[in-house]
């Protein structure tokens, strides 16, 4: 589907330029919500969907290899306008919404390590969760109630960690990361690395799991796959509910086949010799991040979007509305669009 239109600093209800191909029956109405070309990533709607929080790194250029530490947090007071307010101006990452749509939780990095932390919209500060980390690396908070989920560091592996909103209560509940609440906080979703061993290659795909914090069972929703012959292994990033529960929203890399082109060399001995050449087919393709779509039995995956550039950290908003961010046209911005499911 082609989308045509332009953005400005308010973002209007109608579509935009985009290389990004969408699954137009399903993801509607797709619109760009930033426009200052700095780098971007992990971002969480309010809980009454007016507000958004990001971070934000002094970078444009989408080629610059970035660490957590490089970004800060900022504020969208209103999702449709772009105007931002710095939020965090210490090296920070990760934050999560509170259910009162003004208290925040996020990732503080401080020297080599990290520690939870919470502040709120109106300046409040920084008070830590716990006096010491979970685990060596303290990141990706979600929260319920009083009940906050993270993923640490245990040695050398990403774990999963269960807390109570003050700190206390610490309890690691197996391998895996990325923790998102289910609304009934009852479960919760998160992905799961694995390393499986093909010949002399070693993938690490990254799959989406389930924990019930009743039974503590682990349900496996969707497999990451391996591509043996192009050497890649899929990555599920950021997976999370709808709001009634019903669906998971992801991010997923995947080998986007761009191009088989005629390459001319003359790398061969002989070709050096006798000035000759040799000439080769040659396949380009790279590694791209994509939103998807499942049922939350696992059932029904739907691909939203494809193309040459990368989709990726989405998050849910009200009324089945979705941001993410895209490196469209070489500008990290973040974009808005319904889903109709």
């Amino acid at each position: 589907m082609a989308l045509g239109g332009c953005a400005t600093a308010k973002a209007k209800e109608e579509p935009v330029d985009v290389t990004i191909t969408v699954a137009s029956a399903t993801l509607q109405n797709v619109v760009r919500v930033t426009d200052n070309k700095f780098r971007k990533n992990s971002m969480s709607v309010s809980p009454d969907g007016q507000k958004l929080i990001y971070c934000e790194a002094n970078e444009t250029d989408p080629a610059v290899s970035l660490a957590f530490g490089d970004y800060r947090i900022m504020l969208l007071r209103d999702v449709a306008i772009s105007a931002k307010t710095p939020l965090i101006t210490e090296p920070s990452y990760g934050a999560a919404w509170f259910e009162d749509n003004n208290q925040f939780v996020y990732v503080a990095y401080e020297g080599n390590g990290s520690k939870l932390a919470k502040s709120n919209i109106t300046g409040g500060g920084k008070t830590y969760i716990a006096r010491s980390s979970a685990g060596d690396f303290d990141a990706n908070p979600s929260i319920h109630g009083d009940t906050l989920l993270c993923d640490t560091l245990v040695s050398g592996k990403r774990h999963l960690v269960s807390m109570k909103a003050n700190g206390t209560e610490i309890t690691i509940l197996g391998e895996g990361e990325q923790p998102n609440w289910h609304p009934s906080g009852t479960k919760f979703v998160f992905i799961r690395r694995t390393e499986e061993h093909r010949g002399k290659q070693t993938y690490t795909p990254a799959s989406i799991y389930e924990m019930d914090l009743k039974t503590t069972q682990i349900t496996q929703l969707y497999a990451a796959t391996i591509d043996e012959v192009n050497g890649f292994a899929e990555i599920c990033s950021r997976p999370s509910y709808s709001v009634d529960g019903t669906y998971i929203l992801f991010a997923k890399g995947s080998n986007e086949y761009l191009a088989t082109v005629e390459r001319k060399s003359s790398g061969s001995m002989f070709g050096k010799l006798f000035g000759g050449s040799t000439k080769s087919k040659v396949t380009i393709s790279e590694t791209r991040s994509h939103l998807f779509l499942i049922r939350q039995d696992g059932t029904d995956l739907t691909q939203l979007t494809s193309g040459n550039v990368d989709v990726y950290s989405p998050a849910w908003g009200t009324n089945n509305d979705i941001y993410f961010i895209s490196n469209v046209q070489n500008a990290t911005e973040i974009w808005k669009a319904h889903l109709n499911l």
